[in-house]
């Protein structure tokens, strides 16, 4: 049984490897061509969503980055991988997440984000998973998401 969940979960990652390093190339530790993924045509999220998105948070070391793509998908599916970058004191990190879409608002104003899950990281031990999330669109040029456990909301823009 063990194996075949290795083998499972190798698998999931192997797939979702070209689209994470097509719109987030890491610090060139990737010597094989990005391949254009298999899209979902059609599914649960609206347009204005999809995308990729950027914030930058500052803290006592440094400026984080977090990027953030939202892609097609149905409820249940991972439609965002966020990646997260910078200082830990005198290194750094860089972590790779995803979440599931959980629910979509009548008419399309809210996306709910399952909690998210550690893909990759370097260090490990500096990526957390996260909680559930909204996602919320402003002006069509900027994208609220915000933690269901405490309220705290990030500000991307595209």
């Amino acid at each position: 049984m063990a194996a075949v969940l290795a083998i499972a979960f190798t698998a999931f990652g192997y797939q979702l490897r070209p689209f994470i390093h097509q719109h987030f190339p890491s610090h060139g530790d990737d010597p094989s061509p990005s391949a254009s993924p298999s899209a979902v045509v059609s599914g649960d999220v609206p347009e204005a969503y999809l995308g990729s998105w950027r914030t930058t948070i500052s803290n006592h070391d440094g400026k984080n980055t977090r990027s953030l793509v939202i892609k097609q998908g149905r409820i249940g599916d991972d439609v965002l991988i966020l990646v997260a970058d910078g200082p830990t004191g005198s290194d750094t990190y860089h972590c790779v997440f995803t979440a599931p879409l959980t629910a979509v608002s009548s008419g399309g104003g809210k996306l709910k984000l399952g909690p998210s899950t550690v893909t990759s990281g370097a260090p490990l031990s500096s990526c957390v998973p996260g909680s559930s999330t909204t996602l919320t669109v402003g002006n069509g040029h900027t994208l609220r998401r915000t933690n269901s456990d405490n309220g705290e909301t990030l500000t991307y823009t595209r």
